[in-house]
């Protein structure tokens, strides 16, 4: 063979390894890596809007699927809306993450900054978004609180990287979701009604003047006018570790009745489960006498939101609830039933002054679509 058909042949192997490299289906070389104040991803900055799916795998746990739907965002292994806002602010941050340095491309040191391959030791959490641009799949390793800044690399790729901030997205699906599940002030609550499986009964409003009254308790309780305060606000921050398909109330749960200013109804149904987590199954009434515009749409979103499931209670909650009918003897006949209409006919004109209805306030600032 020829000089020159030699050459001629090696350069056609030159023009495929390139095309091999650089060519269509293969990621864009990362930009010099370590060139202070570059985008991470650049892509992502004008299109996170346009963003349809997220798809989390930690390098421990089950994996999590974002979906953005006509109705927002939603968690597909939940069946359940994500906190839009939440989803939102974590994409403009991760679209604003600039590199601040290089780090290693030896695989061997791949785990110290846990950027390494899934399976592997040391393994980052893989992300990948959807949307009609081309994305990279990220690893996501460990926050340097020090350097604050987080260690990243785009898969496949050799090159590791610190960009700047916390750009770990949440790893478990139920902290996508909105939290506290509800967060009504304590001055919103006229009357808490306690009742436990076997009678006990722990009853608390507020007199003329506003402040807690214990109208019943189980005998031999200790601090029930401290405890009974703390029933008032159980709402005002009231969240969750877990979420479930909407199981049936067991006959043994206890009972918690909560007459709010506005007229409203708030019902907590509350269980030990088998796995031992404290559940809760939530109701909400709207008052007969209706509410402005504003505040019964807030309600009608919450009323659904809450209502479609069954929660797991933070463990607090139900230990409240516990403490409060910790009777010692004494059981208490059951309450009588409490409605919206009769509680509110039941105010005096002087109470509803001294009372103004927070409530509806409250309603319509609670966010969160169903």
């Amino acid at each position: 063979m020829s000089w020159r058909a030699l050459g001629a042949l090696f350069a056609v192997v030159l023009l495929l390894l390139l095309l091999d490299a650089f060519g269509p289906g293969r990621h864009a070389p990362l930009p010099s890596a370590g060139v202070a104040g570059q985008l991470l991803l650049p892509r992502l900055a004008a299109n996170t809007g346009r963003i349809t799916r997220i798809e989390v795998q930690p390098a421990r746990g089950a994996s999590v699927s974002l979906l953005r739907s006509t109705r927002g965002w939603w968690v597909r292994q939940l069946g359940a809306p994500a906190d839009a806002t939440l989803v939102q602010n974590w994409l403009a941050r991760l679209a604003r993450a600039r590199i601040l340095e290089a780090k290693t491309r030896l695989a061997a040191q791949y785990a110290l900054l846990g950027v390494a391959n899934p399976g592997l030791p040391g393994a980052g959490l893989v992300l990948q978004l959807s949307s009609p641009q081309a994305l990279p799949q990220l690893l996501i390793g460990r926050y340097d609180a020090r350097q604050e800044g987080t260690f990243v690399r785009l898969r496949g790729h050799a090159q590791s990287l610190l960009v700047a901030g916390d750009v770990t997205p949440p790893s478990r699906a139920v902290d996508w979701m909105q939290h506290p599940l509800l967060s009504l002030p304590a001055n919103a609550v006229l009357q808490i009604d306690l009742i436990g499986p076997g009678g006990a009964r722990f009853l608390i409003d507020r007199s003329l003047d506003g402040a807690p009254r214990v109208v019943t308790a189980p005998r031999g309780l200790r601090q029930p006018l401290a405890l009974g305060s703390l029933l008032l606000g159980i709402f005002d921050g009231l969240d969750y570790s877990g979420v479930y398909a909407r199981i049936a109330t067991p006959p043994r749960a206890l009972q918690l009745r909560a007459l709010l200013s506005d007229g409203s109804l708030l019902t907590l149904s509350a269980w030990r489960g088998q796995d031992g987590h404290a559940l809760g199954n939530i109701g909400i009434q709207a008052p007969v006498g209706g509410l402005p515009p504003e505040a019964a749409a807030g309600l009608a979103r919450t009323a659904a939101r809450v209502q479609a499931h069954t929660w797991q209670l933070a463990p607090g909650t139900w230990s409240l609830l516990r403490d409060a009918l910790d009777a010692k003897a004494t059981r208490l006949p059951p309450a009588l039933p409490v409605t919206p209409s009769s509680a509110a006919s039941s105010r005096t004109p002087a109470q509803a002054a001294l009372r103004p209805p927070p409530t509806a306030a409250a309603w319509a600032a609670l966010r969160g679509t169903p």
